[in-house]
């Protein structure tokens, strides 16, 4: 059987050749127009707000860019919106404790400061007015005042898990709102202050349907995917099951193929192998495709697209000193 190029990747400056796209990544990237490479924007603080305790470090999440700015001096936080309780096969509550200290976990590899957890119920988001958990971010954008948000894309409309759509929504609008005086002026009586956010990073699943449109790569090092890598492989509770290793194993044997790398170890040992160059591969084909080894892309709006008129303008007309 043949191998397509485009499935064999290089890690540690050898081949390792498996058959990647059927057996274990979700989707690979899409091919698309190159995107220009962004730079860090100035700053100290940036706030991740997503749905679930892993949304992230994988192949649509922030792991790689989190990385790259902790590495820069950037204070993060996370935001776990949900308490992922139907996100495990252990039980609701045990899968809850779990996920949220695998949290915690993932978030060292990145550099993370801290992860703040709202608890809302799994899968039931649709069911909390939005107003309610735009409140809560608004809140935390006053008290942390960011410099980055990295959410949801409020306009992946096509994304088909209902917490990543609210959240979407609620972070999207509450970048702005939190900077809108007469919007919930009782913040003020403990001290919070309005706080604009002036760089805004969204994504979104692209294997579910089209709606987000990336305009900018971000490029990575190799230590910002191994760190990702890491990070992503730190939620075992989702993603360390043996039986993945040994149905891959089983498929590829069928078809008289095999992964030499893996030979002599575990099923548990090869899934964290596999999981972690899955990643690598993602972030590398992602590079490749915008002028980079490594990247991810991202839906960038800065502090002046909410005027479009002054912000061709300053693209336009604005020099370096």
């Amino acid at each position: 059987m043949k191998i397509p190029a485009s499935e064999t990747i290089r890690i540690a400056g050898k081949r390792r050749v498996y058959h990647a796209c059927a057996l274990l990544l979700a989707a690979w990237p899409a091919a698309a127009q190159k995107l220009p490479l962004g730079a860090n924007p100035p700053g100290r603080t940036v706030l991740i707000i997503q749905s679930h305790h892993d949304d992230h470090t994988w192949e649509w999440g922030f792991g790689g860019f989190i990385a790259k700015l902790t590495g820069a001096g950037y204070t993060a936080y996370f935001v776990r919106t949900t308490n992922d309780e139907k996100d495990s096969a252990v039980g609701w509550g045990r899968g809850d404790e779990i996920n949220h200290r695998e949290s915690v976990a993932a978030t060292r590899f990145l550099g993370v400061k801290d992860v703040i957890s709202l608890n809302w119920r799994n899968d039931h988001m649709d069911s909390v007015p939005i107003k309610e958990v735009r409140e809560n971010y608004i809140l935390l954008i006053r008290k942390l005042r960011p410099d980055i948000v990295m959410t949801w894309n409020p306009w992946g409309h096509y994304d088909r898990n209902p917490d990543h759509r609210k959240v979407a929504r609620a972070a999207g609008e509450a970048a702005w709102m939190a900077g809108l005086a007469n919007v919930h002026p009782e913040h003020r009586a403990a001290g919070l202050e309005p706080h604009r956010v002036p760089f805004v990073y969204y994504t979104q699943r692209s294997d579910y349907g089209r709606g987000h449109a990336p305009n900018v790569a971000i490029e990575l090092t190799e230590d910002h995917v191994r760190r990702k890598g890491e990070a992503f492989f730190a939620h075992n509770n989702v993603r360390g099951s043996p039986a993945l290793a040994k149905s891959i194993r089983s498929r590829l044997d069928a078809q008289g193929l095999e992964i030499p790398e893996l030979g002599g170890l575990t099923d548990e040992q090869a899934v964290e192998k596999l999981q972690k160059w899955s990643m690598e591969s993602w972030s590398r084909q992602v590079g490749e495709q915008h002028g980079a080894k490594y990247a991810e892309v991202f839906y960038f709006r800065d502090e002046w697209d909410h005027l479009p008129g002054l912000a061709k303008y300053l693209r336009d007309n604005v020099v370096k000193r």
